[in-house]
């Protein structure tokens, strides 16, 4: 077992055991990433700089991609989360992704704190 292998169980031991679910500190994205062969940290062993642009640019995409969906749909009814996610145009919806994804950090970044967790490099 590698160095990182062995962190990353440790990582996610320590999350487990703080009543942290996988699927919050080590989602689907990350998972992939790591089957890919990238060695990603699990989010609440990320640097705050490292989770902030990985969530700004992912949470980012994910809105872009409703964005031009809507968009390429037409969405013209009156109501509904997409015609409002249309009418904010493209500057608008990364500025949403953006501000979803610092909100986002904010709360990983208590947990990890309120949970007492250890640093990446404490493993």
């Amino acid at each position: 077992m590698s160095d990182y292998q062995t962190r990353l169980a440790q990582a996610l031991a320590e999350t487990d055991s703080a009543g942290i679910s996988r699927y919050s500190s080590f989602p689907l994205l990350l998972r992939g990433l790591t089957g890919l062969g990238l060695r990603v940290r699990p989010l609440h062993f990320m640097s705050a700089v490292g989770l902030v642009l990985f969530l700004t640019a992912s949470l980012s995409a994910v809105i872009l991609s409703f964005h031009g969906l809507a968009v390429l749909i037409e969405v013209e009814a009156s109501r509904g989360a997409l015609r409002h996610l249309r009418d904010l145009g493209v500057s608008g919806s990364v500025a949403f992704g953006v501000l979803a994804g610092l909100l986002t950090a904010i709360v990983i970044r208590y947990q990890a704190l309120r949970a007492d967790l250890p640093a990446w490099r404490d493993l």
